[in-house]
């Protein structure tokens, strides 16, 4: 009768299965991913993913949640260390590039296209809400003081949106010739600020965007 593994031994071989998994779905894409290439990777039998994930769509969610959980980590740890709200958001948004540009094959699962439905993940889902939920807070605090205006979730998404599509743009090289991801990144939330400003706007204009923390730094 085959040893029953301990907790340590199927953790292990869990993380290694989803670490083979991350590359796999970052190069090929959810589709062009099969159990059987990955139980290649780590070198076991088609069948020994099965007795530890129910199913394909399971490892990939596993691995969904767990790179974003990493982003949540990061942002949550940064938040703590400063009270401001607009260098906590400053410094929030620049390890937010960082992590996609270090960390572009999680980057790239978080955000795969072929999605199967997070509410069968309960781990995924909450790990999602939480990077939101520290990500929107401070345009909240932002509009709530005037320095933005609109809707905190609406604007927050705004600027999601502009992030994310810059981000998208140098990892699939669309970049324009010459283009630095940190200079068009603080360009487009420049922009974005600027577009929805409050009355007491001013009062950071002067500050907007200088040094940031990238700045200066080799383009990845």
């Amino acid at each position: 009768m085959p040893r029953a593994l301990t907790e340590a031994e199927i953790e292990a071989f869990r993380d290694r299965l989803c670490a083979a998994a991350t590359r796999r779905f970052a190069e090929l894409g959810y589709e062009g991913v099969s159990m059987r290439g990955l139980a290649a990777d780590v070198g076991c039998s088609p069948m020994t993913p099965y007795t530890y994930f129910k199913d394909k769509e399971d490892i990939f969610a596993a691995v969904r949640a767990a790179a974003f959980k990493r982003l949540a980590d990061l942002l949550e740890d940064l938040a703590a260390q400063h009270s401001d709200p607009l260098e906590r958001g400053r410094v929030m948004g620049d390890a937010y590039l960082d992590f996609a540009l270090s960390e572009h094959d999680c980057y790239k699962i978080m955000f795969e296209l072929t999605q199967p439905d997070e509410q069968a993940y309960p781990d995924l889902v909450a790990q999602v809400a939480r990077c939101r939920r520290l990500m929107i807070q401070p345009t909240r605090t932002l509009v709530r003081e005037g320095i933005l205006s609109g809707e905190p979730e609406a604007v927050w998404q705004m600027f999601w949106a502009g992030v994310h599509g810059v981000i998208v743009l140098h990892l699939t090289g669309k970049l324009l010739p010459g283009t630095g991801i940190h200079d068009l990144y603080a360009e487009v939330l420049g922009a974005l600020m600027r577009g929805v400003r409050g009355p007491n706007f001013h009062q950071i204009e002067h500050t907007l965007f200088a040094a940031p923390a990238m700045a200066g730094e080799a383009e990845s």
